[in-house]
């Protein structure tokens, strides 16, 4: 026992040695895990950093600069006359024209002193420079105008005022006319008491040469209204000419030529089957001579004042795209008729004839030229020759009121024969249009009523018949309107002249064409 008790001590001390030891091993073992795991991660996290490639980034080319000198040739001296002369065209052609004063409300009746309408221009007869809107290829695009109507816009209206030689005058009278019409449109969206769809054609004309669509803000609709109309009247037409009733041709082609210029500038889908239909009876009722008489009549009679709208709607609808057979036949049948019959090599104080050739008034010496000029033969000797007599001979006689005019319908209407005259002067030259315009622009504009309204210039002669003097028609405020504001727009409206390629009217078939005719859809 006494052993035992000497050596507990001892003993005891090595217990607590023990569990200290056993203590501190324990603790290394609950270090051990983490520290190898911390060790592991950042053995991980270094090969991952070691062996990472980022992705190959695209190698930039290298590009190689060097220079060569140019080996300059000189022109040959026949190359540097040529562009000399056509410099020398250019600035004949293309004239600067000062900008026009603004005539104040107060001056508008009292136009003949504005100096605007004797811009100085050329004082040579070099045709007019169309180069700008020679692409006569249609505009696809609904109610967006083409280059071939971009004088038409607000911008190009005013540009090409000061660059013709109109003014602020004109162009009031021209929107005064417009609201005028637009008051007195009838509820059917046609104008005056009678002849309504002929007016309702030449007044949409008006409004179309103005730039406005049915999506214009002040006339809108009132195109609308007219389109429709004239829509709805070629749909009762019968298909053909040899049809019952039988078709007015004069109507027709006024009617023609409006919803060709229509279907030119908008491109809506529903103006085309109508304006394919009238100008197909346009084609379908020409003659084999080329001529056109009253109702369409095949005889041997023929009548330039009906041709004339007839070929008027010709050019219009070529140029919209029209698809119509043989249309580019009936346009050389016409040219070949105007030079060939209508024409007389032997008459040289008007050329021109009315139903037989030459004699014909100078009205008919204006829309057989016009004629020529739209379908690309402005240059011919028939054309030059009949421009040359009217600004030489006919200008320095008109006047709005002559007392040796008998006025017995719309044909004996002065302003018919200057509706066609001035745009033939226009199309002429520009030292013919300066003297023309100079004369006519004034004279028009001081004689528009208050309303906005012409009437026919007053006939002083009686009729024989009746002992009355003057009888120019129930629709006379509107034909007489109409064909002042047509002529007063020529500054913007304008066609060119020049000779049309027949591969360029041709039009494809168009996706809105397609949805229109499947749904059914009236304009």
């Amino acid at each position: 026992m006494e052993e035992y008790n000497q050596q507990s001590p001892i003993q005891a001390f090595d217990a607590d040695a023990i569990l200290a030891e056993y203590q501190h091993r324990k603790m290394l073992e609950s270090m051990i895990g983490p520290v190898i795991s911390l060790v592991v991660h950042i053995l991980l996290m270094g090969s991952v950093i070691l062996f990472y490639e980022p992705e190959a980034t695209a190698t930039r080319a290298s590009i190689e600069l060097e220079m060569k000198e140019l080996e300059v040739k000189e022109l040959d001296q026949k190359e540097l006359e040529k562009l000399e002369k056509l410099e020398e065209v250019a600035e004949e052609v293309v004239p600067t024209v000062e900008r026009p004063d603004i005539v104040s409300d107060a001056q508008v009746t009292d136009v003949a002193s504005v100096d605007d309408f004797s811009d100085k221009m050329a004082s040579t007869d070099d045709a007019m420079n169309f180069s700008d809107v020679l692409d006569i290829r249609a505009n696809d695009s609904p109610l967006k105008l083409s280059s071939l109507y971009g004088g038409r816009t607000n911008e190009g209206r005013t540009q090409q005022r000061r660059k013709f030689g109109g003014n602020d005058a004109t162009e009031r009278a021209v929107v005064k006319a417009l609201q005028w019409l637009k008051k007195t449109q009838n509820s059917d969206g046609s104008w005056g008491p009678s002849s309504r769809p002929a007016m309702a054609g030449l007044c949409l004309l008006a409004y179309l040469a103005h730039g406005e669509t049915p999506t214009s803000e002040e006339y809108g609709q009132t195109v609308q209204n007219a389109m429709q109309y004239l829509i709805r009247h070629v749909e009762s037409l019968p298909e053909t000419t040899g049809g019952k009733p039988k078709i007015e041709p004069y109507t027709n082609g006024i009617v023609a030529y409006a919803l060709s210029e229509a279907y030119g500038m908008t491109k809506l889908p529903n103006l085309k089957p109508a304006m394919d239909k009238a100008l197909f009876l346009v084609v379908d009722g020409q003659q084999k001579s080329g001529g056109y008489d009253y109702s369409y009549a095949k005889a041997e009679r023929w009548d330039l004042s009906v041709a004339g709208w007839q070929f008027q709607a010709m050019k219009a609808g070529f140029v919209s795209g029209a698809s119509v057979a043989d249309l580019d036949k009936a346009i050389d049948r016409a040219i070949s008729f105007i030079k060939q019959v209508a024409y007389s090599k032997t008459n040289a104080t008007k050329p021109m004839g009315y139903a037989s050739p030459g004699g014909g008034s100078w009205g008919m010496q204006g829309a057989g030229t016009l004629c020529l000029q739209l379908l690309g033969e402005g240059g011919c000797k028939e054309a030059k020759t009949v421009s040359k007599l009217i600004v030489e001979t006919h200008l320095p006689t008109i006047i709005w009121s002559n007392p040796k005019l008998l006025i017995s319908g719309a044909h004996s209407n002065p302003m018919y024969h200057w509706y066609y005259e001035t745009q033939v002067m226009f199309h002429t030259g520009q030292s013919s249009w300066r003297k023309w315009n100079e004369k006519f622009a004034p004279m028009v504009v001081s004689n528009q009523k208050e309303e906005g309204y012409w009437e026919c210039p007053p006939g002083l002669k009686p009729d024989p018949k009746t002992g009355k003097v003057g009888n120019p028609g129930a629709y006379d405020r509107w034909y007489t309107t109409a064909l002042c504001c047509l002529s007063l727009q020529v500054y913007y409206r304008y066609l060119p002249t020049y000779k049309m390629p027949k591969n360029m009217a041709k039009e494809e078939k168009t996706a809105l064409d397609s949805l229109d005719e499947e749904l059914g859809l009236a304009l």
